[in-house]
């Protein structure tokens, strides 16, 4: 066993030699000239939509989904934040290019194992009840080669058979940064959709009558969590009106908060701004594909994020280790719910 070990290790040191050989003149592009990202700590912002508007389609003939390849720029000096700063920006671009309403998060070590995993979760982010107040659905990683029995005590079925299924009867499980469906309503820092009933206080009271709900009839409201998004259709915008920013909007958020403060919270990108008033997501038909591709490459630029609440306050949140554990923490303080889904045969 330990020579065919030695023989193992062998050969996979000599797949990673080859992965990352890389040319001393470094990589070249299709047209001859270098690849920008050669230095992959200094180089521009890069995307490239490998299927668009105009892209390929499937059996039946409707439009494939779009696929973007993104690469934030990278400068000395600049603190980058690593994954979860590399997670804000690609919020940003899906925001200005595509503006999905919902994010599915996945590790580059998974792979999709069950074709009706996105409906599973759809099934809860739609829900006429609980969709409003759902941030996130969290499915549990699976892994090839561990033992059903838990023999080697690798605590796998502790943490996502036992734990998370424990959180799911409370307020619901914790993002464990992968695996995981997103409401980009709650990665943008807004309050979810709550009735009063959520916002009595839930303290079960044992008397000689049964047990009954302290406060039932006694009205109790978080005044920071009282101001309810109004469900009010689409906001209809033209290139003009984003380019003077979200005034004329009629949406209660817009009127709520200026210019200013909202490009202190979103940075100064007033198309991605505008992509956040759109609660069902979409973009402007009449928008240019042109001045959108070139928004995305200004909203994952270095200095984008600075006197803004990227990494504070909205999207992943910086300076932990653990930043999936402190962005969904975050979104729970709000008044958020998260739904644990275990789908058979398990998602990823």
């Amino acid at each position: 066993m330990k020579r065919e070990y030695e023989e193992f290790k062998v050969r996979i040191n000599a797949l990673v030699a080859k992965a990352q050989k890389m040319p001393e003149e470094g990589w070249t592009m299709q047209d001859g000239t270098p690849w920008p990202g050669n230095n992959p700590r200094d180089h521009p912002g890069m995307i490239q939509v490998f299927l668009g508007h105009s892209g390929g389609l499937d059996t039946e003939g409707n439009e494939l989904p779009r696929l973007v390849y993104v690469s934030r720029e990278k400068r000395p000096g600049f603190q980058h934040h690593k994954k979860a700063g590399a997670m804000n920006a690609l919020i940003r671009v899906s925001a200005v290019l595509t503006n999905g309403a919902y994010l599915l998060n996945v590790d580059c070590d998974h792979y999709f194992n069950n074709s009706k995993a996105l409906k599973e979760a759809m099934c809860f982010m739609m829900d006429p009840a609980y969709g409003k107040k759902t941030c996130y659905v969290q499915f549990p990683q699976r892994f090839d080669g561990i033992d059903l029995h838990d023999r080697y005590a690798n605590r796998n079925i502790v943490f996502f058979d036992i734990n998370l299924k424990g959180q799911d009867g409370i307020q619901g499980p914790v993002y464990v940064g992968t695996g995981c469906c997103f409401n980009r309503q709650a990665l943008y820092g807004y309050d979810p959709v709550l009735t009063e009933e959520d916002m009595e206080p839930n303290i079960i009271v044992k008397g000689c009558c049964g047990p009954r709900k302290k406060g039932k009839n006694k009205k109790y409201i978080d005044k920071k969590r009282a101001v309810k998004r109004t469900e009010s259709t689409i906001p209809i915008f033209n290139m003009e009106d984003i380019e003077e920013g979200v005034e004329g909007y009629d949406d209660e958020r817009a009127l709520l908060m200026s210019q200013k403060s909202l490009e202190k919270r979103f940075g100064q990108s007033p198309v991605f701004i505008a992509a956040t008033f759109m609660e069902q997501g979409g973009i402007p038909p009449t928008t240019n594909p042109a001045t959108l591709l070139k928004e995305a490459i200004h909203v994952i630029s270095c200095g984008y994020e600075d006197k803004s609440e990227w990494g504070k306050e909205i999207g992943w949140i910086y300076g932990s280790v653990t930043e999936d554990i402190l962005t969904g923490f975050k979104m729970h303080a709000r008044g958020w719910i998260s739904i644990y889904c275990m789908p058979s045969p398990p998602s990823f």
